[in-house]
């Protein structure tokens, strides 16, 4: 960029608005009495047409918001969104809805009884009284949680050791004891004799054997094995099996040790806290001494006899049940709770974002001791008289008048643009990229006809437009339900661009009719100009035929010039096949001797099924009888080619003007002068000039294609050779049979090339050296007048500057051009990609559906279809189509007269805030 970008000298021309330049902004000031403040700044966020700017960020040299007055009111904010986001995780676990009806006990605003009756948001500590009540909700809900959480784990404790009774009495039948001691340690199976089945401890029985039954989970039960066969040394048998009970949370397994010794206890104890099992039963070992860890002595004892198994079953049971009726009781009393806070939740948390962000916007204005609160800020102009209506409600605030551009700041005007759902989408491309500048060009205005544009030359196809711009219309017709459903990160991206969408669609449906192209395939929806007769294989004799030797003379009988003497006839050189041959009338009946005809023009021929001078080419699109011809990709790469570069360089072209009208708008007169003239030079004598000469190649009627002057080696003689131009010499082809060269696309095409060349290199140093030359003028004009704004211009920077802007625009020229075959490319791969699929996965199924599988096949085959077209061209492809014509606008267009460095309107606007975040919680 050269300093175009700096700021204008002079005042730009009168007041814009809309879409084309931002709006007009002003910078008001306005005083405002202390009662009246909050309601005052509260309608000015429901309008949402008024930015504050901080008035006291440059005080005492730093920003410091402990000193500003609303520093408590913005904590109070924080901590009721505190208590609210944990009343969103509850409602969530409890999943309840927060779009529960109303209720007539609990009508009170935002549920505060307080607040009943009156206009709540005006009374005295509003705020206050909200935050005590929710965080009264808050405490009185975390302890009911909190008791539905012990009653929970109660419960579960209760089944656990119930399930554990089951090994009380006998050793499972399920894991024998062989079958464990294999698994932790082969070598020794026979480390206690113990046979499956066989009982370790009865009822009523003794034994030297400690034993310790738990639950643990069933993910850790194999590493825990083998850490009791480690700890105790072989010296403990653990049994184990996973528990079946849909009352156990997650999966669990039953467990069983057996032990020989006090020591040995303690270690298996300490392993199973850390291994997070929990023991219910237990027959402890006790130290020699006497002593008992203190641990153990929690573990309630294995029951010795029937009774006291009968009697622990029957106290279980009743615990279970009592537990489940607490839980039941106090889930609805949480329910309630939650349901009742889910009436106001919404409410409740629209309010306290509009409190916060007020509470923002007033600490940004200057508040004394006195009667007024002092606040300036931006206003669009068109929405003054609205914000004069709210202070006008107040008869001691007012706008002042007198003050209307604030003189002692270099901040620019934010920029804003009023947009809807169909501009908003276009705003959203270009802002992404950069705000514009306060009254620049807004590059949005134009992408809504060449974004799509260019997506649809990139992926030109009837039926994925088609399907494209459908699913775009449906999204459009149900926009009212789906605005109301919280939808995922992408569903939501793709819903905001519905427009876009659309005319990408239909963009590509139209380009796909130029390109005759739908799934692969070409429509006969237009006539062919390629239909010739039947018999034309058999010899007919067709006269009224202009035919050429091969040079731009035409082949004559007997020295007449009399084109319709001459006819054109199918004649066999030998092996059976026929070629067309020109000649006289009285040579028909000769075979490969007469006159080869390599072209022929000027179809004039009696046979009414054969193409007629008037008719011209196909009506629309391309013919279709190039599907089947062999020289089809040559011809549509050529014309997608040409057809790239040329949109190419009218889109910068357009960038180009648009740049003069910015510099007219600003009224900078040196870089009309010395920035858009010169770059208009440059641009149009040379990829200008190749973009006239392919248009005229296409206007030309050639006798003969290989006598077309070549574009690409045109323009590197016209860069590299110039007044150099391969000739075709007729005479030369005649006697040495070297037939090559071109014929010239005009009369003077070489000194017109030579001319465009000085013209393009005389642009650069014009736009090279003049505007240093006068910024520098300039700086000695200000230092002679005094003026310490010189100091300002530094004349390094400003040649650096101007010389990186000279090469970025000149080599930009070359590449950003080049750039735009991107359209040529991703065109033709989208159409050859359709194109196999269609052959491979349709036809070559098709041709194979044979027999009794052939149903099989067919669907297989359109199911392969079907999944590749959607995967791969719909999804993929567009996307890549839609990142290229991205690319495309924001630096082969923008770069031009862009410069994106604005600052965006950023209002009081309470809609937007709460929109914003409820985006985020979805």
């Amino acid at each position: 960029m050269s300093d175009r970008s700096t700021a204008a000298e002079e005042e730009p021309l009168g007041p814009v608005s809309g879409l084309w330049r931002s709006e007009d902004m002003e910078l008001r000031t306005m005083s405002i009495e202390r009662s009246s403040l909050e309601r005052v700044v509260r309608r000015f966020g429901e309008l949402g047409c008024v930015q504050f700017r901080d008035m006291n960020a440059h005080h005492e040299g730093e920003d410091k918001p402990a000193q500003r007055s609303f520093v408590t009111q913005i904590r109070t904010c924080e901590s009721i969104e505190r208590s609210l986001r944990y009343f969103d995780d509850q409602l969530t676990n409890f999943e309840i809805s927060m779009k529960e009806p109303p209720s007539p006990d609990y009508d009170a605003p935002l549920g505060v009884d307080e607040f009943r009756g009156s206009d709540f948001v005006d009374l005295p500590n509003a705020l206050e009284t909200l935050a005590r009540k929710l965080a009264s909700d808050e405490t009185s809900l975390k302890d009911q949680c909190d008791k539905l959480e012990r009653y929970k784990v109660e419960y579960m404790t209760a089944i656990e050791r119930t399930l554990s009774l089951k090994w009380s009495g006998e050793f499972c039948s399920q894991r024998s004891l062989d079958l464990a001691a294999d698994e932790l340690h082969r070598e020794e199976q026979s480390l206690l004799d113990v046979q499956e089945g066989t009982k370790l401890y009865t009822v009523g029985g003794g034994g030297s054997l400690g034993q310790l039954i738990g639950i643990i989970a069933a993910d850790k039960i194999r590493v825990f094995i083998r850490l009791i066969y480690r700890v105790t040394k072989g010296n403990a048998v653990v049994t184990y099996e996973d528990v079946q009970d849909d009352q156990i949370e997650g999966s669990k397994s039953l467990f069983r040790i057996l032990y020989s010794s006090f020591e040995m206890q303690n270690r298996i104890l300490k392993l199973i806290a850390a291994n997070a099992a929990d023991v219910y039963l237990g027959k402890l070992l006790t130290a020699a001494d006497g002593r008992q860890d203190p641990k153990a002595a929690a573990i309630p004892a294995l029951p010795e006899t029937e009774s006291q198994l009968r009697s622990m079953k029957e106290n279980l049971s009743r615990e279970t049940e009592d537990r489940f009726k607490m839980i039941q009781s106090t889930e609805a009393m949480v329910h309630d709770k939650l349901r009742s806070i889910a009436r106001v939740h919404t409410a409740r948390r629209h309010y306290v974002l509009k409190e916060k962000a007020m509470y923002h916007a007033l600490n940004m204005m200057q508040i004394d001791q006195g009667q007024f609160a002092k606040a300036t800020c931006w206003i669009p102009v068109r929405q003054i008289r609205k914000v004069e209506s709210v202070l006008n409600d107040h008869p001691l605030c007012r706008l002042n008048s007198d003050d209307l551009k604030h003189t002692d700041t270099s901040e620019p005007p934010p920029t804003y643009f009023e947009t809807n759902d169909f501009t908003g989408t276009f705003q959203g491309i270009v802002d992404s990229y950069g705000i514009p500048r306060y009254h620049e060009v807004n590059p949005a205005i134009f992408s809504v006809v060449t974004f799509p544009w260019f997506f649809g030359i990139m992926y030109g196809d009837i039926g994925h437009g088609c399907i494209i711009a459908l699913t775009a219309a449906i999204m459009i017709f149900h926009q009212d339900k789906l605005k109301k459903i919280q939808l995922n990160e992408i569903v939501d991206m793709i819903f905001g661009a519905r427009w876009l969408l659309l005319l990408m669609g239909i963009f590509a449906v139209y380009m796909g009719f130029l390109y005759n192209d739908c799934f692969g395939m070409m429509l006969h929806y237009s006539e062919s100009r390629f239909m010739f007769p039947e018999d034309w294989v058999r010899g007919n004799v067709y006269q009224n035929i202009t035919c050429y030797d091969g040079t731009d003379i035409p082949l004559v009988c007997n020295d007449q010039c009399h084109m319709k003497d001459l006819v054109l006839v199918n004649v066999s050189v030998g092996n059976g096949d026929l070629v067309t041959r020109c000649t006289c009338p009285n040579q028909v009946n000769l075979t490969s001797s007469v006159n080869s005809c390599p072209n022929f023009i000027n179809y004039n021929m009696d046979s009414p099924n054969l193409m007629q001078p008037s008719d011209g080419p196909t009506p629309f699109g391309f013919d279709y009888a190039w599907h089947e011809s062999d020289n089809k990709l040559t011809y549509f790469n050529s014309y997608k080619m040409k057809n790239a570069v040329i949109c190419g360089v009218l889109q910068m072209s357009l960038g180009l003007v648009l740049s003069l009208f910015n510099h007219v708008y600003f009224k900078d007169t040196k870089h009309i002068l010395f920035g858009f003239i010169p770059e208009c030079i440059f641009l149009f004598c040379t990829f200008g000039y190749m973009c006239v000469m392919l248009i005229a190649k296409w206007l030309t009627p050639w006798p003969n294609t290989n006598l077309a002057p070549n574009s690409l080696e045109t323009m590197t003689k016209f860069f590299l050779s110039p007044g150099a131009y391969n000739l075709f010499d007729p005479v030369k082809c005649a006697e040495s049979n070297d037939c090559s060269g071109y014929a010239y696309l005009y009369s003077g095409q070489k000194e017109v090339q030579v001319i465009l060349l000085i013209l393009a290199v005389s642009a650069i140093p014009l736009m090279l050296l003049p505007i240093p030359i006068m910024k520098g003028k300039e700086k000695k004009k200000l230092e002679a007048m005094g003026d310490p704004s010189a100091a300002l211009i530094d004349m390094q920077e400003v040649w650096i500057k101007q010389v990186i802007h000279v090469i970025e625009y000149v080599l930009g020229c070359v590449s950003n051009t080049a750039s735009y075959l991107r359209l040529w490319a991703l065109s033709l791969a989208h159409a050859e990609l359709s194109e196999v699929f269609w052959k491979f996965a349709i036809m070559k199924m098709l041709d194979g559906a044979k027999g009794v599988g052939g149903g099989f096949i067919m669907w297989a085959g359109f199911g392969a279809w079907l999944s590749v077209t959607f995967g791969v061209l719909i999804l993929m492809e567009a996307l890549s189509a839609f990142l290229h014509s991205l690319r495309l606008h924001w630096v082969e267009f923008q770069n031009k007269f862009y410069v994106g460095d604005g600052n965006k309107f950023a209002p009081l606007d309470f809609a937007e805030i709460i929109e914003e975040a409820d985006k985020a919680r979805a």
